[in-house]
């Protein structure tokens, strides 16, 4: 990992992208047989054809390699590196000491991306040439690859130099999606790689933690991928519960520990310092609140986190179905709370049209206040 030559938190100075600039796309691998030729079959029917894809697997049990295989006499510019199992976090680490490319994507082995990915990335690096990390939207399938949701999984993405507002969003960048819409310069990874290798799961997360205080970041709100959520991969919680809530937290300090120490080492101890702490972002404090009512502490108990929760300056960027819930529904005894919460957040049909008038109901009721 490089260290950045200053003290003043600003985005980093990037060159000049070559006409046809080299692509390298990461894509960690561990028992997704099932999936893995379908996302290789994504990323091989790109419209922008100058790309490697570098394949780690990390010690899978499966049959995934001799899938991979397959695809190697396919196509040259795909590479398979074996591993033993070290996490994700290694077959990253593994897969990027062995990429050329100036622009670097990931792809998690179960995704799907559509085929005119990487030409809207490098679309977007060249439109702001201080943009050294792109993302896009994506849309949510399951393991069978249905649509969980019709509609994109974000209503509006980051975008710009958002260094100082991380810093005061207790290390939070809201709207970033998941890995496969995760790109950067070469520039920016070489201050982020290698990645803490502790990190066995959620790796990706130090990428997107990291970057935001390196370089601007650059969005294409289109539909690039397909983000596959399956009971084999480590982001497919579709039910919140309060272990899971708790587990999520834990992740979090971890992260938010790592995101002091990547700006103590580039930045000096001012700048590390006012990184604030996690409960000024509205994220955790929205989950710190729903692990409070699954629990079914008081509402003394969770005064305090509801107040930060509704006060919060991101609240109102919030579905009016969602700032209804957490703003009214904290009236409502803890199982009424549960079933609203579940209409709301659920992905069935019913769920869907529900939430769609609530929506609605409260979208009219503003415009003719």
């Amino acid at each position: 990992m490089q260290q950045l030559q200053t003290h003043n938190l600003q985005p980093i100075e990037l060159p000049q992208l070559p006409d046809r600039p080299l692509i390298s796309v990461l894509v960690p691998n561990y028992n997704y047989a099932k999936y893995i030729g379908e996302t290789l079959d994504s990323a091989l029917q790109q419209t922008y054809t100058n790309f490697e894809i570098i394949v780690c697997d990390d010690g899978s049990k499966d049959n995934s390699c001799e899938v991979i295989e397959g695809y190697l006499q396919k196509d040259s510019r795909i590479k398979l590196i074996r591993k033993q199992n070290g996490g994700v976090a290694t077959a990253l680490n593994t897969a990027y000491s062995h990429s050329q490319g100036e622009i670097i994507c990931l792809l998690d082995a179960d995704d799907i991306w559509m085929n005119n990915k990487l030409q809207k990335i490098l679309e977007v690096f060249r439109l702001n040439p201080k943009c050294g990390f792109a993302i896009h939207n994506v849309i949510q399938i399951d393991g069978q690859g249905n649509f969980l949701k019709s509609t994109p999984m974000f209503r509006r993405l980051a975008s710009g130099w958002m260094g100082q507002s991380a810093l005061q969003n207790g290390g939070f960048v809201d709207n970033i999606p998941p890995a496969s819409a995760l790109s950067i310069r070469r520039e920016v990874a070489n201050y982020i790689f290698p990645l803490n290798e502790a990190f066995v799961r959620n790796a990706d997360s130090l990428i997107f933690r990291f970057a935001p205080f390196i370089t601007v970041i650059g969005s294409a709100p289109e539909v690039l991928s397909k983000f596959r959520l399956h009971g084999a991969n480590t982001t497919s919680q579709t039910t919140v519960t309060a272990d899971f809530l708790e587990k999520e937290q834990v992740t979090l300090a971890r992260i938010h520990q790592e995101q002091k120490l990547f700006l103590q080492k580039n930045y000096g101890t001012a700048i590390a310092d006012s990184l604030t702490d996690l409960h000024f972002s509205v994220a955790v404090c929205h989950d710190l609140y729903l692990l409070a009512r699954f629990k079914h502490l008081s509402k003394l108990e969770r005064r305090k986190i509801h107040q930060q929760l509704v006060t919060h300056p991101n609240f109102n960027n919030w579905s009016v179905a969602q700032q209804w819930l957490f703003r009214w529904g904290e009236y409502l005894p803890d199982n009424i709370f549960q079933k609203w919460f579940d209409l709301i957040y659920g992905q069935s049909r019913l769920k869907r049209l529900i939430k769609g008038l609530i929506d609605r109901k409260f979208a009219l009721t503003y415009l003719s206040a």
